[in-house]
């Protein structure tokens, strides 16, 4: 019953709106399904696929007649499997459950047919041998050649890949993400096709970078909203295009007539920017690698940031501990990556043990709820702000508005800091030689009258 269950699932979603059939229809094959109707429907949603038609009720129900595979009476039985349906299906899941029951037919079948040679008095070295060739075969006919490359192959695309980006540094482009900051572009070369981890306690400005570096890229991408309110990430955009706005008084309506001005022409440049919000509190990781493939497809997906990993959910997930559900996600996101050969950047909370330092500066041990994270990211790295604190440098003075990139894991590069700054409001940021000069830290006798705004130092406003 529960493989007729799954079997209608994925059914279900093949006929849903969308395009997300593209990338499910070349898993499955007329043999994964058990159920005859169930069979019978994935046939004709099989057919249109080749003849490159989009697998909807109505063409199902005019080529269903066509084969005389399905009638008329038949789709409200159909209709019920795609009202059924919600953006979160597990569909990969799904597929790979499939598989795994189709394995193990197979393997019963197998064992049955061979133990018939008992009775036939073969002997027994010859029963295992073709038991054992006959796995052999189940497990290659369930494995795709398609990812075999030669090496002739492999060199000849790096060839290609090396003259881009020797081409890109010649003209002072980087040959990855654009991150807005030249000091974290001359480390990294801009944001890689990598699955990359930034992590920091709260406060320190996940969010406010990760918005930074989607802006600055200039590219089409995808942020993952799972946290703020849409009204809080539109005044951290408006705050990243102006430093003429006061954040207190966009975030309470009492902007002056000039703000006012400022206000409109800088949402004006905010819809120019090409990139776009995918805004759900409890967005699931497959839902979200669904969304990523679609736009990537459309042109629209260079690059995706999730915000943040640990406010995502694992559809189906049926009672496991926190630790392994953030794992798996890690693992479908590392396997998303890879696949579509963008940046993944997922921001992630640290534990508190960073805290007991004297020195403040987090580890990859402090990456909260699993380890896995560490193992999975290509790159990880830590935000770092000394003055948050209250610390001092070597010579004495204090830090001000000093930032600082920690990657503590970088498989292509060096580990190692990098070092930049950010605006009173830690809205924008800037290579250290780009800013002009630190801020002061405040004192009971501060006068803050120089700056159009001190919420720079609130950082319990800051995410």
């Amino acid at each position: 019953m529960r493989n007729t269950t799954t079997e209608q699932a994925i059914l279900g979603v093949l006929l849903s709106p969308g395009d997300h059939f593209r990338d499910i229809i070349p898993q499955l094959n007329v043999n994964l399904f058990t159920d005859e109707f169930c069979i019978k429907v994935f046939r004709v949603i099989e057919a249109l696929f080749k003849e490159g038609k989009t697998p909807n009720l109505i063409n199902l129900i005019t080529k269903g007649k066509a084969m005389d595979l399905i009638s008329q009476l038949d789709i409200h039985k159909i209709t019920v499997w795609t009202t059924a349906i919600t953006y979160n299906e597990p569909v990969n899941e799904y597929v790979d459950e499939l598989k795994d029951e189709h394995i193990k037919r197979q393997i019963a079948l197998v064992i049955a047919q061979e133990s018939m040679g008992l009775l036939e008095n073969k002997s027994g070295s010859d029963i295992a041998m073709s038991i054992g060739k006959k796995m052999t075969e189940l497990l290659d006919t369930n494995t795709s050649s398609d990812n075999l490359i030669t090496l002739a192959e492999l060199t000849s695309d790096e060839r290609e890949l090396y003259y881009k980006r020797s081409e890109l540094y010649k003209s002072g482009k980087t040959s990855g993400m654009e991150t807005g900051v030249g000091s974290i572009n001359k480390y990294t070369g801009g944001w890689q096709n990598e699955f990359i981890i930034i992590a920091a306690r709260p406060s320190m400005g996940k969010t406010a970078l990760a918005l930074f570096h989607g802006v600055k890229s200039g590219q089409p991408g995808i942020y993952f909203n799972l946290e703020m309110n849409k009204s809080q990430l539109t005044q951290r955009l408006i705050l990243q295009h102006t430093d003429n706005i006061v954040g207190s008084h966009l975030r309470d309506g009492t902007l002056t007539q000039d703000e006012m001005v400022e206000f409109e022409r800088t949402i004006g440049k905010i819809e120019n920017v090409p990139f776009m919000i995918y805004d759900k509190a409890r967005c699931g990781v497959h839902q979200a690698v669904r969304v990523m493939k679609q736009q990537h497809r459309k042109g629209k997906c260079n690059w995706a940031i999730i915000d943040y990993l640990q406010l995502m959910t694992l559809e189906g997930n049926k009672g496991s501990n926190r630790e392994n559900e953030i794992a798996e996600i890690s693992r479908i996101l590392r396997s998303a990556q890879k696949e579509l050969n963008i940046p993944i950047i997922a921001l992630a909370q640290l534990n508190r043990d960073c805290e007991k330092r004297p020195d403040k500066k987090p580890l990859l041990s402090d990456l909260r709820e699993s380890g896995s994270l560490e193992q999975d990211a290509d790159t990880v790295a830590f935000i770092y702000r000394p003055a948050y604190y209250g610390l001092q440098k070597d010579d004495g003075t204090p830090y001000t508005n000093e930032i600082f990139y920690l990657f503590e894991k970088h498989r292509h590069g060096a580990t190692g800091s990098v070092e930049f700054r950010h605006n009173y409001n830690l809205s924008q940021f800037f290579a250290i030689n780009d800013y002009p000069a630190p801020l002061p830290l405040p004192t009971a006798s501060t006068d803050f009258s120089n700056f159009t705004d001190a919420s720079w130092m609130r950082d319990d406003q800051l995410i």
